[in-house]
């Protein structure tokens, strides 16, 4: 009924369906013939509003197809693990507010990235403290109480005197 408005808007709807059924259900072997197929249709479509979406079809084509190769367990290829993987590491430094050793960081992000991990002692863990010049003896002194004279502590000094 929407789509009945407005033809241009019922051809758009149908270009969008045919991408989305091409980049579910195509192989490998079929993307190249199917990819260009598309890409006539689109510009044969010459709509406004796909033409940017066409130029970039255009200029990705072998990354596109490349990305229908189904090396692991039938499924595409994807860089969502290290998108993943990347926005951990972030969130870790955010709630650290950072990290002055970089030794110290990557042992608690390779720990908390790794999900396989059960912490326990052993004589190989071990501080990752760096090294520093060493500290000098840390000797407190105390504040001298200086009494001057016509001050309130030396009036009542003189005032307990005099009693």
């Amino acid at each position: 009924m929407l789509l009945a408005l407005n033809p241009d808007l019922s051809k758009a709807y149908q270009l969008k369906e045919m991408y989305r059924t091409f980049n579910q259900n195509c192989s490998f072997e079929e993307a190249p013939a199917q990819l260009d197929s598309l890409i006539q249709a689109f510009e044969a479509a010459d709509l406004y509003c796909y033409r940017e979406f066409v130029d970039m079809l255009k200029n990705w084509r072998t990354e596109i197809i490349n990305s229908f190769e189904r090396p692991f367990d039938d499924r595409k290829q994807s860089n969502a693990l290290a998108e993943h993987c990347n926005s951990r590491l972030r969130e870790l430094l955010d709630v650290a507010n950072g990290y002055a050793n970089f030794e110290r960081f990557r042992a608690k992000a390779l720990f908390c990235l790794n999900n396989h991990v059960f912490y326990s002692l052993t004589n190989a863990l071990k501080s990752k403290k760096r090294q520093g010049k060493p500290r000098g003896s840390y000797n407190k002194q105390k504040p001298a109480i200086v009494n001057l004279p016509g001050s309130t502590v030396d009036s009542m000094n003189q005032d307990f005197e005099d009693e």
